[in-house]
């Protein structure tokens, strides 16, 4: 019949016209992201992280960056995490290798930008810092009180010996 397209897109815009609004205001309102939501920047619970570096080891594009201190008691601590967020794939290799769950993605998927120096992104903040130094200096602590406990030790041995 002639004329019964027109009528059948007429309905389909109607229904539309009435139904549920999926539109979003983007700047002042965001997407709701799932909790599968790959992307935006790496966050790091510098507590959680061991310094093994597999995340770094699982990166194909070797978008991270890693510099990691032994401390006094040969014990691994991270100084620096940089993600290179330009040169990231976004695969999530990195979380999945992350064996303590140190590492997952936040919520923002808005992560333009103009200048490439902007697309590095320091994973340990100022709490992660003096976190970490706070480590080093209490492993220094314990090591000196060992070795001064481990000299006393040996003196003692060393006179009670010779008498």
């Amino acid at each position: 019949m002639f004329g019964e397209g027109l009528l059948t897109g007429m309905g389909v815009t109607w229904k539309h016209f009435w139904g549920k609004k999926e539109t979003f205001c983007y700047p002042e309102e965001k997407l709701p992201m799932t909790e599968r939501f790959r992307g935006g920047h790496l966050v790091l619970d510098h507590k959680k992280c061991i310094a093994c570096s597999l995340c770094s080891l699982a990166c194909p594009n070797q978008a991270i960056k890693l510099k990691i201190v032994p401390d006094a008691k040969k014990k691994r601590h991270m100084q620096s995490y940089v993600h290179l967020v330009g040169r990231c794939l976004y695969c999530n290799l990195c979380v999945e290798a992350c064996n303590m769950h140190a590492l997952s993605w936040d919520k923002n998927y808005a992560i333009s930008s103009w200048h490439k120096e902007e697309m590095e992104d320091e994973l340990v903040t100022a709490e992660g810092l003096a976190y970490f130094h706070e480590v080093m200096e209490k492993a220094k602590a314990e090591a000196e009180a060992e070795a001064k406990a481990a000299a006393e030790k040996a003196e003692a041995e060393k006179t009670g010996g010779d008498a």
